[in-house]
């Protein structure tokens, strides 16, 4: 790991083993705090939802018996007095959650720099705090389906319980992790300043991107949950997810003028560029990767199914007989795509 020196002080060291221990024991310290927060606010919203549904049905079974006492208009009058309270003690609720959020990552924040013994302008430092941030919101990943679950003996419901759970916190955790990722990102681009032609530095700037990116790109993906959500930001996280996954591109071109001979990164230029839909860029980019490595039957089958998705099918059919000819098991599934163009 990079380390810098500050003037008139030693080179900074961080015991990464020790290190790692401390920000497991933060991590399970501080999840459940999170899980508490989002927790009551969906609480609220559900005993608001009962106590209106329950106002409802009663005033509906006994509308008759209520109607002759002439009590009804204060049933109906107590029914939008509760609608009323909801949607103004919401608004206070949803305010307060921001705030708590913030709140939580400020803690988590002030942890890491305790036990990292944290300073500005330390590449190292950096790195040990965008890593914390990238490992919380990994820890997180798959969390809003866990926070309802039947007891064992009701296995039946497990599948209705976990798709509950998901359209009751799937957005609470998104907003963390994606908090939590962009804030790995501010560490990284400081850590660039720190150390602007360290390959291993704009790497790990362009997989926090791409993290990111993804992020986006599966919330883009969430069929049921992400209609209110895409709703309130009018298409954002479209723009969002275009945004990241252009910058991971520009920091994997930065990695090329370095290293221009690495196949790795032209593969991850491949891979960005399928999820930013530039097949014909992708295909370059496949294209420079077999120059480096003739022989990698993967690549030319990915390859070859671009070229026939873009109706290119004698050069499909080329990488196809290829293929062929290296006994590769996976060509007899390449023809299928002949005649496939997108």
């Amino acid at each position: 790991m990079v380390a810098s020196r500050v003037e008139g002080e030693s080179y900074f060291h961080i015991d990464n083993e020790c290190f790692n221990d401390e920000l497991n024991r933060i991590i399970y310290s501080i999840v459940p705090l999170y899980e508490n927060i989002i927790k009551r606010h969906v609480y609220f919203n559900i005993f608001f939802g009962v106590l209106i549904s329950l106002e409802i049905l009663g005033l509906s079974l006994f509308f008759s018996f209520l109607f002759e006492l002439s009590i009804f208009s204060f049933g109906l009058a107590a029914l939008f007095l509760t609608i009323f309270s909801y949607f103004i003690l919401r608004v206070y609720y949803q305010a307060q959650k921001a705030e708590q959020f913030n709140e939580f990552i400020h803690r988590y924040t002030r942890g890491c720099k305790t036990i990292s013994k944290y300073r500005e302008g330390i590449p190292e430092h950096h790195i040990a705090l965008g890593n914390a941030y990238t490992k919380l919101a990994l820890q997180l990943v798959g969390k809003e389906s866990q926070f309802f679950t039947p007891p064992s003996w009701i296995v039946s419901l497990s599948s209705t319980m976990e798709n509950f759970s998901c359209w009751c916190f799937w957005d609470d955790v998104y907003r963390m992790r994606e908090a939590l990722l962009q804030k790995a990102i501010e560490e990284h681009i400081l850590l660039v300043k720190c150390e602007p032609t360290s390959l291993d530095i704009h790497a790990a700037l362009a997989n926090a991107y791409v993290m990111l990116s993804g992020l986006y790109l599966e919330a883009t993906n969430q069929e049921e949950n992400q209609i209110s959500f895409l709703q309130e930001d009018e298409g954002g996280i479209e723009v969002k997810f275009r945004e990241n996954a252009e910058k991971a591109i520009e920091e994997f071109k930065i990695l090329n003028d370095y290293a221009p001979n690495d196949p790795w990164v032209h593969t991850q230029l491949a891979y960005s560029y399928r999820d930013l839909k530039m097949p014909e860029e992708e295909i370059r980019e496949y294209e420079i990767i077999l120059k480096l490595r003739p022989d990698d039957t993967e690549t030319m089958f990915k390859l070859g199914c671009l070229y026939f998705q873009q109706g290119r099918n004698s050069q499909g059919l080329r990488v196809y007989e290829r293929l062929k000819l290296a006994n590769f098991k996976k060509a007899e599934q390449l023809i299928v795509h002949y005649g496939a163009e997108s």
